[in-house]
């Protein structure tokens, strides 16, 4: 790996960072430090296997997942019956009232968990873990089969590079629309003010690219 790329990579998960302790969202801070600390290991000191680093952003992604999934259930304030019936035995106005405040406050507490401007984003940046994960242990094989090449016989070598050939194809073609989807939320973050939120998606738009075409 040359050492623009290197730099790019951690600079990459840098901005991820930034953008994810702007968004104030906890899930999204602890993967983006899995994220930083992957890419510093990988790129400088490679203490750790790629296969580590792989499973650690493949399951910070899936927590991600989890996490939106549970998010995106969380009911919303309900007038009920009880307080609906007023009089004798009713509720008073004023308890329904205190209800309601302390419903919209806590529905303001899950919106600044995602202050990204819409599900798009989060789920774009969930679905980058895996890619990273895929692209981590695509550089970890790259490494080693550089380290032991010409140690394998070409006996139906032909067959299973145009497979590979095949599939690098397809992938590649699929970090690319990621990446500009990324950079579509980037700018759409910016356009409704939010710049330092928008460097999540730069961060992991410029990663993906890095890690695609420069490792």
């Amino acid at each position: 790996m040359s050492s623009v790329a290197s730099f790019l990579m951690v600079a990459s998960g840098i901005l991820c960072l930034t953008g994810a302790v702007a968004s104030k969202g906890r899930p999204a801070i602890v993967a983006a430090t899995v994220m930083v600390l992957a890419m510093i290991d990988l790129a400088y000191a490679a203490l750790v296997p790629p296969v580590v680093w792989s499973g650690a952003l493949l399951f910070a992604g899936l927590c991600l997942a989890v996490f939106l999934r549970s998010s995106s259930r969380v009911p919303s304030p309900r007038r009920s019956p009880a307080l609906v019936t007023g009089g004798a035995g009713g509720v008073p106005e004023s308890a329904y009232e205190d209800e309601v405040r302390s419903s919209i406050a806590s529905d303001r507490c899950v919106s600044r968990a995602d202050s990204h401007s819409g599900p798009t984003a989060a789920v774009l940046s969930a679905i980058t873990y895996p890619v990273m994960a895929w692209q981590v242990l695509n550089h970890g094989a790259h490494m080693s089969g550089s380290t032991h090449a010409g140690r394998h016989e070409a006996g139906g070598h032909g067959h299973h590079a145009g497979d590979m050939s095949l599939i690098s194809t397809f992938l590649t073609v699929a970090v690319a629309v990621l990446a500009v989807l990324l950079v579509i939320c980037a700018v759409h973050d910016i356009v409704r003010r939010r710049p330092l939120v928008s460097l999540d998606c730069w961060g992991m738009a410029a990663m993906i690219v890095v890690m695609q075409f420069l490792h």
